[in-house]
């Protein structure tokens, strides 16, 4: 009998608590549905706004380059308007579109207008950069190389960056290579410019953004006037001309690298006797069977290089030279 009155309790105690919490849930569920009660809102619904810093805190580097100079009126940071009341975020909507959508529903994907990078279509990202690096040395970005394959600034750009690595000579080689990994093993051999060294850059060459070179957006118009920009003593013009040399430097060099100095393409005397093959000279590479002094004309082996003789290869000026030997 006191087990069973003891049971009847529990079960008296246990609907007194549901009970009381139903009556309690109904009664805070009619405290939030009256009027006087606090509405909940999404940040959409109440208009809300929120500085960009307080999500895109690591972008804020932006700050410490050209774009973010305050002082200079041509920069996103003079001219642009904040639309978050933040005139830290006046410049993102200079360059993004209008972000007044993203920034009431930053979660939503698709409300940033201009989305930069390489994984995001090429052409509202140029049109952007565009609007303000039209001239210059993008004069040419129209049709050019880079244009064609459908590259964006932010391919190679860092907007962002204090020290943008493709503007800087130690590091522009290693950006370039993300895409050209075919140069980046021909700057490896044994003869080449000193790229890797920070020394030479790949812009000192070529012109990325276009240029009027029908050949490589070379900075120049041709191979040649690229390569007398600093190899101004092979430029002549010469009293005796090597034709080849005075055509196209790459006939003999490769510019980017080979494993023979200085950077040819093939070694000698196999070079010159891809054009040279007179009776004058054998058309027969020379080997090194016979040295001086024991045969005759033996100057030719030595070396295996025309070049012992003919060392004006890219020309001379001297009355006697017409054989390139002076």
């Amino acid at each position: 009998m006191n087990q069973t009155i003891q049971k009847c309790r529990a079960v008296a105690v246990g609907l007194g608590f549901v009970i009381a919490s139903g009556l309690a849930g109904s009664a805070f569920a009619q405290e939030a549905k009256s009027p006087d009660a606090p509405q909940v809102r999404s940040r959409a619904e109440s208009g809300e706004t929120k500085p960009c810093i307080e999500c895109h805190e690591g972008f804020y580097a932006i700050t410490k380059t050209k774009h973010g100079v305050k002082g200079d009126a041509r920069t996103p940071e003079a001219t642009g308007k904040s639309i978050t009341g933040n005139p830290e975020d006046a410049m993102c909507g200079s360059c993004h579109g209008d972000l007044t959508e993203h920034n009431k529903r930053p979660r939503v994907a698709g409300l940033v207008p201009v989305v930069f990078g390489k994984k995001a279509p090429s052409e509202p990202q140029n049109e952007a950069c565009l609007t303000c690096h039209q001239s210059g040395s993008r004069i040419h970005w129209q049709g050019s190389k880079h244009e064609q394959t459908k590259q964006s600034c932010a391919s190679c750009h860092r907007m962002h960056a204090p020290k943008d690595p493709v503007m800087v000579a130690e590091t522009q080689a290693s950006v370039c290579f993300d895409c050209h990994k075919d140069r980046r093993a021909e700057l490896h051999r044994i003869s080449t410019h000193p790229t890797k060294n920070g020394f030479f850059s790949c812009s000192a060459c070529h012109a990325s953004h276009g240029s009027n070179s029908q050949r490589g957006s070379l900075q120049k118009n041709t191979v040649n006037e690229t390569c007398y920009t600093c190899h101004a003593q092979m430029r002549g013009p010469f009293l005796w001309e090597h034709r080849p040399s005075q055509d196209d430097c790459t006939n003999c060099h490769n510019p980017h690298g080979t494993n023979i100095a200085p950077m040819l393409k093939v070694r000698q005397p196999y070079l010159c006797q891809q054009c040279h093959q007179t009776t004058a000279h054998s058309n027969v590479a020379f080997s090194g069977s016979a040295l001086p002094p024991t045969v005759t004309n033996a100057n030719r082996t030595l070396g295996n290089s025309c070049a012992n003789c003919h060392m004006k290869v890219h020309g001379t000026n001297h009355p006697s030279g017409a054989r390139l030997q002076r």
